[in-house]
């Protein structure tokens, strides 16, 4: 969807929006993997619905890669790794029958670690945040759904002065369901989507994002979006979803300029509802 899945319900809403959990049902486990050519990340996320609410536990490792330090003669006397860790914890609750509001509280984690003789190149530093999100979807146009969000917003400060914060991010976003007012049934669904995105503590550098999906009877689904822009998400991406039973499994491809001409980020996801 380009990134544009700010006012949207679902799983992925634990790693955007956590007020888009509450409208899910019963218990989700999920499973990512995404090759985002220099970075690979590995994640999974569980996900309950109780009295009407959502809570869900995520955790995300981003794999930066692996460097060797060698001595004057070139044999390798050390390896340092480079891995990050996010851990999510999050919590979304109903206002009423057309509101919903979700905080998430993240533990970020930098690592740099050392195999051998490396010069003192480990470093471990951790970030506390959080996100507050809202989303609103009108009762006389439950067609229409608003969403938006405060991401990284910090938490004291990281555990190494000389470190920087974490990116704070607003997002809001904007879906329509084109065909839910002349269609009555699940049997065919278009959904159209809007995202901007901007810093959180310097406005004015919006990045827009924007998505479509094709649902047919709730089994096939085919995705595409485009975030504008020049930076290193900024491209188009394409994407599909089956779904049988209590099962899912989705891959994606992104073409967005990681700065690297042969890599192009390739997604698979793959989750069970219970």
């Amino acid at each position: 969807m380009g990134g544009a899945v700010t006012a949207r319900i679902g799983p992925d809403a634990v790693f955007r929006n956590p007020a888009g959990l509450v409208g899910l049902t019963g218990t989700q486990f999920t499973l990512h993997h995404s090759d985002r050519g220099m970075v690979d990340v590995n994640a999974f996320s569980l996900v309950a619905t109780p009295l009407n609410g959502a809570a869900a536990l995520s955790y995300q490792l981003f794999d930066n890669g692996t460097l060797t330090a060698t001595d004057p003669t070139g044999e390798v006397i050390g390896e340092i790794t480079y891995r990050d860790h996010l851990i999510v914890g999050s919590l979304a609750l109903p206002l009423g029958s057309s509101m919903a509001v979700g905080a998430s509280y993240k533990l970020f984690q930098e690592r740099i670690d050392c195999r051998g003789a490396c010069g003192g190149a480990e470093r471990v530093t951790a970030y506390h945040a959080v996100d507050i999100g809202y989303r609103f979807s009108p009762q006389r146009h439950p067609a229409l759904q608003f969403g938006v969000v405060a991401a990284n917003i910090a938490v004291g400060t990281p555990s190494d002065e000389n470190a920087g914060a974490l990116p704070g991010r607003l997002h809001v976003g904007l879906a329509y369901d084109v065909l839910r007012p002349f269609w009555g049934d699940d049997a065919l669904g278009l959904h159209l989507a809007v995202d901007l995105q901007d810093e959180l503590r310097r406005l004015g550098s919006v990045v827009p994002s924007v998505g479509v999906e094709l649902d047919m009877q709730q089994a096939l689904f085919l995705r595409a979006g485009y975030t504008l822009g020049d930076g290193l998400v900024a491209g188009a991406s394409i994407g599909v979803e089956l779904r049988y039973d209590r099962f899912d499994i989705g891959v994606s491809r992104s073409f967005v300029n990681t700065g690297f001409d042969e890599d192009e980020p390739f997604q698979i996801t793959f989750s069970i509802r219970f």
